[in-house]
């Protein structure tokens, strides 16, 4: 089982748990480790090694905002070279929903996962209402 660690700039990590939490209810293995003003990398390295130690025994993903921004360099420095743990940056409601349905697979087979999720959320309204007026047409057409 993969643990999840979601952080980011501010009190984005907190409102992202809360929401996912709202829909998926509590989840021991995923925790939130925000980054605060006045913080600087030693303090927020000293949040995720408080959380890495309670799932020393598991894979973990941390799931940051930006690719780097200080959540992501911190994160990177405290566990390069630890084959257990990886960062994935562009952390959103979706991917984190997701992540949390898939987290008995492998860390490797995980990511790949979410990488396919990441890139089928993002819609464009206009986009999908072209597209529902093309499938309507199509229809119509067929039924002449």
């Amino acid at each position: 089982m993969t643990a999840i660690i979601v952080s980011g700039h501010g009190q984005f990590s907190l409102g992202l748990l809360d929401a996912f939490e709202m829909i998926f209810g509590k989840d021991e293995e995923i925790v939130a480790v925000p980054f605060l003003k006045g913080e600087g990398i030693p303090q927020l390295q000293e949040k995720f090694h408080k959380e890495i130690d309670k799932f020393k025994e598991q894979e973990i993903l941390i799931l940051v905002d930006v690719f780097g921004g200080t959540p992501y360099n911190a994160a990177t420095q405290l566990i390069y070279g630890n084959k257990n743990i990886d960062v994935v940056t562009g952390v959103n409601l979706p991917l984190l929903l997701e992540g949390a349905g898939l987290k008995s697979q492998p860390l490797n087979e995980l990511i790949q996962s979410l990488r396919a999720v990441s890139q089928e959320s993002f819609k464009v309204f206009s986009e999908q209402i072209e597209k529902l007026q093309a499938t309507n047409e199509d229809k119509e057409e067929d039924e002449l």
